[in-house]
């Protein structure tokens, strides 16, 4: 098991790193009118595929995360890696419509993707995008578990919060600042070495005096 978590420490930073670089390449020039033009650039294609291996990586880095502090999360701990959970699970299936549906909608339903978005769309994706704030609930409760290092903690607030701060920037900008914060998250985990454990008083036998 501390293998396990070992490797996912190694996770988290490799998939924030990987979703900070594909956010990052479509941030990059040529700069499209519609959406429907880019999906089908090689570009868009590199960027969604590591946005997705991204995704896939920091899903195991969270259970990392949890793992190394599960006995002093408490109830918080769960719940906040379950809500996080259930997020990344959204995100890679954002990720992997990106990748691998946007092109063919490019083709035959362009307008879809520039805007003309039916409602059930529209509000998965709004869900979706503001399901990354549950970050903010696994950065409080790793602060109160006070097993990682704090900075751990403030960076997976500032990975949550980052989503709920409306700034004049295109989404991929936020994605990078999730990416990146992420990152530091899985670097100051892993410092960390094994699973925390309670503290668990041994209780002495009394002798009878001679």
């Amino acid at each position: 098991m501390d293998r396990f978590i070992r490797a996912g420490t190694v996770a988290a930073v490799l998939g924030g790193l990987l979703l900070a670089v594909g956010a990052f390449l479509r941030l990059l020039p040529p700069h499209y009118e519609h959406f429907s033009d880019e999906v089908v650039t090689g570009t868009f294609a590199v960027s969604s595929a590591l946005r997705f291996a991204g995704a896939i990586l920091m899903t195991w880095g969270l259970v990392a995360i949890h793992a190394r502090q599960a006995d002093r999360a408490g109830r918080l701990g769960l719940v906040a890696v379950a809500a996080c959970l259930a997020n990344m699970a959204l995100q890679g299936g954002w990720m992997f419509a990106d990748l691998f549906i946007a092109p063919t909608f490019a083709n035959d339903a362009a307008q879809v993707l520039d805007g003309d978005t039916p409602g059930r769309l529209a509000a998965a994706a709004i869900a979706a995008w503001f399901a990354n704030s549950t970050f903010v609930l696994l950065g409080i409760a790793t602060l109160k578990a006070r097993v990682l290092p704090k900075i751990c903690g403030i960076a997976l607030i500032v990975a949550g919060a980052c989503a709920m701060v409306p700034l004049p920037v295109d989404g991929p900008v936020f994605e990078v600042t999730i990416g990146i914060a992420f990152t530091v998250a899985g670097v100051r985990a892993r410092a960390v070495r094994g699973p925390a454990r309670l503290a668990v008083e041994t209780p002495t036998l009394s002798h009878p005096a001679a």
